[in-house]
């Protein structure tokens, strides 16, 4: 019964989607689990809502001992995207595999408060989720895509930064498209200096139960990533 509310979901979702944009979307057979792991290797600074002063991050935010709860700090990606990236995909198994050698960008920086485990992630949609990364599958028609939906933990000072977040994961390629979905865990790690980091991402996709709830935010990830699809699609053709 849970399945079949999942899968009649997706279907209202789809149909909605169509309506908005009928000529661009495509037929995706929901297939599967994703296994396997992506690296993405980039760069990243951090920063807060109170600003940024000549000595680094000012006394109101961070200090020595950590981070101030009262503010809300933020993760750029740096490159020709900021504050969405680039980030080189340079590991990826299983599933994955197909985006190895391409290039990763986040849709939003990461924003959250709080420190260590007492942290809020913000901009998280409900169902849908919050920043996410986006990959092509080069040569292919699809992508892959991390989203995150919550915070276990951030520890960071000027130069280290440790992120560990919860999401779901999908790959959707072929043709017809095929979505592949799986609970995943997501985890940021850098080192440098004046909160400027070398980064690593690690996506791990996860095992997971077939709870109702569950298996509702898998259909509404999967609809935001055919949203995205759709998007980029009508900006290539603009």
């Amino acid at each position: 019964m849970k399945i079949s509310k999942f899968v009649w979901s997706v279907l209202v979702a789809f149909a909605t989607v169509a309506l908005i944009a009928p000529q661009q979307v495509e037929a995706i057979i929901v297939d599967g689990r994703v296994s396997g792991q992506t690296v993405f290797s980039g760069s990243g600074t951090i920063t807060e809502s109170s600003g940024i002063n000549s000595n680094g991050i000012n006394g109101s935010g961070i200090n020595g001992s950590g981070i101030n709860g009262n503010v809300t700090n933020e993760l750029d990606f740096n490159g020709q995207n900021f504050p969405h990236g680039p980030l080189s995909v340079t590991g990826a198994t299983g599933d994955f595999s197909p985006i190895l050698g391409s290039q990763a960008n986040f849709d939003l920086a990461i924003r959250w408060t709080g420190s260590g485990s007492s942290v809020t992630l913000l901009d998280v949609l409900p169902g849908v989720g919050g920043p996410a990364w986006n990959s092509p599958i080069v040569g292919a028609n699809g992508f892959a895509t991390g989203t995150f939906f919550s915070l276990q933990s951030v520890t960071f000072d000027e130069d280290s930064l440790t992120m560990i977040g919860m999401g779901r994961t999908q790959v959707v390629s072929g043709d017809p498209l095929v979505l592949k979905h799986s609970a995943a865990r997501i985890v940021i790690q850098g080192t440098g200096q004046d909160f400027t980091y070398n980064l690593t991402v690690v996506t791990t996709s996860l095992p997971e139960g077939g709870s109702g709830l569950g298996l509702l935010a898998i259909g509404l990830v999967a609809v935001e990533g055919l949203r995205r699809k759709i998007t980029t699609r009508q900006n290539r053709y603009a």
